[in-house]
């Protein structure tokens, strides 16, 4: 069994955001192990929220570029202390030169980024006297066959006007009469606004909803549910699930009445999309 220290104790209440007590018992019913504790807080209704193993407190901004021709687009996050300092010229012209170099160089990762790049980053640290990260990145190229006004596939944006939310994305067949841009706008603030963690249900991996199951079985089992009736039950909430996290199942945000597959219709595909939030 692996030790159930005071760090572990705080990591899963940081993650859960349930109480001291709660978490120890969790930990201890399963043997030090944490993601089975934090299924076990769901299952228990314990967990106020299942949140990301890797979180910050950091502040910061997003920045973005897109081409004019919509084939290239860079997404970036970068942080800071305080949006105090997010919001101060020296940050923002960082923050711009990061993308330029990410979309000219496409390097592989952030300690990829030039020795240029990293001497702005530690010349600016000094300079505004707080701690600035580049967190993360996503940089799409888009699929040129066939090029516009059909073919291939056009990248899209959006960023929240308090630059804490963004999102990247790649639709296709390209197009580059006014209705599409509108869709990919749509689509771009449908993302930003319900985050989807997949476009479609087939791309749930099956660990994903075998882990789902076993959380919902244990809720039922918990409520005095009939064991004949558990797996209708079980089928009826993957659907619930499946329209909260994939993008094409949810309902539009602009019309109840919709789904965004239905916004799509038969012909648009979402090939990817990458949606950053400061904090996350």
């Amino acid at each position: 069994m692996a030790e159930i220290t005071a760090a572990v104790v705080k990591e899963l209440r940081e993650r859960t955001g349930s109480g001291m007590m709660d978490c120890k018992k969790a930990l201890a019913e399963t043997g030090g192990d944490m993601e089975k504790a934090i299924d076990y807080l769901r299952e228990k209704g314990l967990a106020k929220a299942a949140k990301k193993a890797e979180r910050t407190a950091s502040d910061g901004r997003i920045f973005h570029c897109v081409s004019e021709d919509g084939k290239l687009g860079v997404l970036l996050e970068l942080n800071s202390e305080t949006d105090f300092v997010a919001k101060t010229d020296e940050f923002n012209e960082l923050g711009h030169a990061i993308v330029e170099e990410i979309a000219g160089k496409n390097p592989a990762d952030v300690n990829a980024l030039s020795d240029e790049i990293k001497a702005q980053v530690t010349a600016t640290i000094a300079k505004l006297g707080e701690n600035i990260v580049v967190k993360r990145f996503a940089r799409y190229a888009a699929d040129p066959q066939g090029g516009l006004p059909a073919g291939g596939s056009r990248v899209f944006h959006y960023v929240h006007n308090n630059f804490k939310v963004g999102v990247l994305l790649e639709l296709a067949p390209a197009s580059d009469d006014a209705e599409f841009g509108e869709l990919g706008h749509a689509v771009c603030m449908q993302i930003a606004a319900m985050n989807p963690g997949y476009i479609k249900r087939e791309d749930v991996p099956e660990e994903v909803l075998d882990r789902e199951r076993a959380v919902y079985r244990q809720q039922l089992l918990d409520e005095g549910k009939p064991a004949d009736r558990l797996d209708k039950i079980i089928e009826g909430k993957l659907r619930k699930y499946f329209e909260t996290a994939c993008l094409i199942e949810q309902e539009y945000i602009r019309d109840g009445d919709k789904r965004v597959k239905d916004l799509l219709g038969k012909s648009v595909t979402v090939k990817r999309f990458a949606r950053f939030s400061i904090g996350e």
